[in-house]
């Protein structure tokens, strides 16, 4: 259910009464109906508890009325603000709406502390390094994942094409993913390649970058949004120093878009997600018809998981996935 300030709500059209009695927090047909009357806004920006929001096609600020401080709202989240009483007021939110998609993640595995990365986008664009590609492979397949079950679809961009000289590598793995329909680009954001074929990726979507850091998230969404001036920063092996501290949206004007920058991450972790829950969310396996509903592919009677259209990599991908949810 939404979350609603009542509190803040009552104050509001109480105002008159100098003394406002709190209510139940029982929304009569009446309060429902005064509150669906009010503007509507989408958040566009979470950092250390301020929120900004598009309202009225303008980018402000605006907190969190009354009781509803210490809820958390997360880019993308659709709200019901109450509008600027006078010239120095500013709106504020007064109702977190239900989400439509969100994409979450964990600490780890064995967590179930999820933390929010955005809230009712069209698609997680996964940019990996071509460089680091196969470690880079192992974080989209848990993204994926994870935005399978937050309804979201998923795009891929292999960035930093230019330090490698054999570009087979990012054939092998366009191979991989062309049978589950995920659109995948190539960039050099340093050379400024590919930004044509990004834009057509992200033209008319609410999307949001994910990656490790240092894979050129913030130097992509420079080129695409020049107003944004994101700090940028190398990549290792192991991912680089986290740049991005905050997630942020901004209007792509070229595509009538918008793009959400997220703060790099070393790992993806699904502990949300049980065991026996992993295999609907890889469509290969999902689609096998075996004899057990509940069926995870490992080992049980007449599973027909030889019969599986799924590249190797990716069958792999499933068996580290599933042990790590296991405990193992």
């Amino acid at each position: 259910m939404p979350r609603i300030d009542m509190d803040a709500y009552e104050d509001d059209w109480d105002e008159d009464d100098p003394s406002p009695v709190r209510r139940s927090r029982e929304l009569s047909p009446a309060a429902r109906a005064k509150i669906d009357q009010l503007d509507s806004a989408r958040v566009v920006a979470v950092d250390r508890g301020r929120v900004t929001v598009l309202y009225e096609g303008e980018v402000v600020e605006a907190p969190l009325a009354g009781t509803m401080r210490g809820t958390k709202t997360a880019v993308g989240d659709h709200v019901r603000v109450r509008a600027p009483r006078n010239e120095s007021d500013v709106p504020r939110i007064v109702e977190v709406l239900d989400r439509d998609t969100v994409l979450t993640r964990t600490g780890d595995d064995s967590q179930d502390d999820e933390r929010i990365i955005v809230a009712n986008a069209d698609q997680v664009v996964v940019v990996l390094a071509a460089d680091h590609l196969e470690l880079g492979a192992r974080f989209l397949d848990r993204v994926m994942v994870a935005a399978s079950v937050g309804g979201l679809d998923t795009a891929i961009c292999v960035n930093r094409c230019d330090l490698i000289g054999d570009r087979s590598v990012i054939d092998d793995l366009a191979e991989r993913y062309a049978p589950l329909d995920v659109r995948l680009c190539v960039t050099s954001a340093t050379e400024g390649d590919g930004v044509d074929d990004l834009l057509e990726l992200l033209a008319g979507t609410w999307s949001a970058f994910a990656g490790h850091s240092g894979v050129g998230k913030s130097t992509l969404f420079n080129l695409i949004v020049p107003e944004a001036n994101r700090d940028v920063g190398e990549v290792g092996p192991r991912g680089g120093r986290h740049t991005t501290t905050a997630s942020r949206a901004m209007h792509v004007d070229a595509v009538d878009a918008w793009l959400v920058d997220t703060p790099g991450v070393r790992s993806f972790g699904l502990g949300q997600l049980g065991p026996r829950d992993l295999a609907r969310h890889f469509p290969e396996l999902a689609a096998l018809d075996c004899p057990m509903d509940d069926c995870i592919h490992d080992g049980e009677p007449g599973c027909k998981i030889a019969s599986a259209q799924i590249h190797p990599e990716r069958l792999a991908s499933y068996r580290r996935l599933l042990a790590s949810l296991r405990g193992g």
